[in-house]
């Protein structure tokens, strides 16, 4: 009993510690936010210097010809999986405008007016919920564990996004990304693979729909000599089978409609359904880029003003 009223006591004295604990460096927190206050109030125009200046770069960088917008399209691939993709858009998403081997204006074909207003272009994972073929979420993070098999990534989708500096240029650039991807050897092989493929279940599901019927229409006596029988004054000599295929043939023209109806969306190996929708807000916008710009300026100004302060008394005391 005492040796259970002692692990109580323990357990209510450590939590105690702990709550001490958390109000002391709340406390600690709260103090070195006001001493920082404080200074920066003492060295008020350093510190209002600090936040125009910062302001002020926060707008240049929010200018109306460096305004950054995001244009998303989500890919719909035939034939060639979303890994194959992932790994050819890293040509793309490495590019360097700086080398002309490697600048996204060589690899897409675009004319430097073009390629210059691209700021990045970038593929995330498209994850499926549930497994239903429905895409759910952008894998944004890249971080989804590949041990959910319940929520996987998607195969046949993948999602692009792509800044520019210039938005009436986006539906050239989205042409040249297309005959990007859809020129691609690999891309090439494994949708012509698929196609024929599909075309094969075709052809084949046909021509054995064509034996089944075929096989239908036969009709064979079965054990004519064990089936002699009078039935109402009349004689009846063997018995007349017939061959009945209804439910291979459903599952066989089941078949042959899914690869039909696959088959006629194989257009081109990566198709953006609804192209690239540019979001009409930029990423640099004045007002997100003049907050900014204040909070930095704020914060760099209360950080100087207190090493100052600090730096003064090392002084002092060394003068004494």
């Amino acid at each position: 009993m005492d040796e259970k009223n002692t692990k109580e006591i323990n357990l209510l004295d450590l939590i105690k510690m702990f709550n001490a604990w958390v109000v002391k460096v709340g406390k600690s927190f709260i103090n070195f936010v006001l001493y920082l206050l404080k200074a920066g109030y003492r060295k008020k125009y350093l510190t209002l210097t600090l936040i125009v200046l910062c302001f002020a770069i926060g707008e240049y960088m929010a200018r109306p010809s460096n305004r950054q917008y995001a244009a998303d399209a989500m890919a719909s691939l035939y034939g060639v999986d979303a890994f194959t993709m992932k790994e050819i858009a890293k040509q793309l998403e490495q590019s360097r405008a700086n080398n002309q081997y490697t600048s996204l204006g060589t690899k897409l074909s675009l004319p430097d007016s073009i390629a210059n207003n691209i700021v990045s272009f970038s593929s995330y994972y498209v994850i499926d919920y549930l497994n239903d073929s429905t895409p759910d979420v952008v894998d944004f993070a890249n971080n989804h564990s590949l041990e959910d098999t319940l929520n996987a990534r998607m195969k046949d989708r993948i999602y692009f996004r792509l800044v520019t500096r210039n938005i009436s240029q986006v539906p050239q650039v989205e042409k040249a990304i297309l005959n990007f991807f859809n020129s691609q050897p690999i891309v090439q092989l494994k949708y012509t693979a698929r196609r024929n493929e599909l075309e094969g279940k075709i052809d084949i599901s046909a021509a054995e729909m064509q034996r089944l019927d075929s096989l239908a229409k036969l009709t064979y006596f079965k054990d004519t000599e064990k089936q002699l029988k009078w039935s109402k004054d009349r004689l009846i000599v063997g018995e007349q089978q017939k061959q009945l295929f209804y439910g291979e043939m459903l599952l066989l023209q089941k078949v042959k409609a899914e690869a039909e109806s696959e088959l006629l969306t194989y257009k081109q190996p990566v198709e953006l359904p609804s192209g690239f929708v540019v979001n009409p807000f930029p990423l640099n916008g004045r007002l997100k880029y003049g907050i900014y710009g204040i909070l930095i300026g704020l914060g760099l100004g209360l950080a100087l003003a207190a090493c100052l302060e600090q730096l003064q008394k090392v002084v002092q005391f060394f003068r004494k």
